[in-house]
């Protein structure tokens, strides 16, 4: 007896059946035995590792049936302690199956080191930016004469002059010297009382200071001609081309005119 002619109807359904098996093989798979190999989808919550220390994270980490990993160049903050988690992933909350893996970033032991820029000849407030852009700090700022107003004339850290491209911890604290716009020295007011007018003008020459106005007052209590009061006062802090005020007992030598201010005092002309 011979076989049965094979038609196009059998091959399509030979194809069918073939697909339907895969199908079902395919189902029971991803909603029957995936599930029931993995605790049956059970999750767990992702715990709050931010903070902990490297010592307590095996602990921590396996009792509530996960791992972890470290990313390498984690980072650095100042304000966290050495060989502690800056940040995690999955975060905190987050719900994963049971034995995930939980990538952790360390800070490091040390700060990482950055280059140090070039603040000379820069504003201030500028140059506070350029360091907080490379993780730097603004440190104390000491004010000299120099006509570059604000300007930076020096930067320094722990007191020792650092140059631009030197490497240094980030984080560290730069120190600046800055113009105050003046461009003159500053020293103590001389004192002038007691002495002759003629000794005081000479000396307020010699010291680039400027006489303003010389009052003639006539007083009992200082020998004649002496200066018995000044402004500023004596040890006020002032600069060279400073104006000076000061009081003389007796009369102006060359007789010029007098005129009497309203406290009493009376002025040159």
């Amino acid at each position: 007896m011979s076989d049965k002619p094979f038609t196009f109807s059998k091959f399509l359904k030979n194809v069918l059946i073939m697909a339907g098996i895969g199908i079902v093989f395919v189902l029971f798979f991803f909603y029957i035995y995936l599930p029931s190999s993995t605790n049956h989808n059970e999750t767990i919550t992702v715990p709050e590792l931010i903070g902990l220390t490297y010592e307590d994270l095996d602990e921590f980490v396996i009792k509530r049936d996960l791992r972890y990993e470290i990313v390498e160049d984690s980072g650095y903050s100042e304000s966290a302690a050495p060989l502690s988690i800056l940040s995690q992933n999955p975060k905190p909350g987050s719900k994963v199956k049971m034995n995930r893996k939980i990538y952790i970033a360390l800070n490091a032991k040390v700060p990482p080191k950055v280059k140090m820029p070039n603040l000379i000849n820069t504003d201030v407030q500028n140059a506070e930016d350029i360091l907080n852009t490379n993780g730097l700090k603004l440190g104390s700022l000491t004010y000299e004469p120099n006509l570059a107003n604000n300007a930076v004339l020096a930067q320094t850290i722990n007191g020792k002059p650092i140059d631009a491209g030197t490497s240094i911890f980030k984080g560290s604290s730069i120190d600046l010297v800055i113009g105050d716009g003046e461009g003159v020295q500053r020293f103590l007011t001389p004192d002038f009382i007691g002495k002759t007018l003629d000794d005081v003008k000479f000396q307020i020459n010699a010291s680039k200071l400027k006489l303003d106005v010389i009052n003639f007052i006539k007083v009992d209590s200082v020998a004649e001609n002496t200066i018995y009061k000044q402004l500023p006062p004596a040890g006020s802090m002032i600069r060279s081309g400073s104006l000076i005020e000061i009081w003389v007992n007796g009369k102006d030598s060359n007789d010029e005119e007098l005129n009497e201010s309203p406290d009493g005092d009376v002025k040159m002309q």
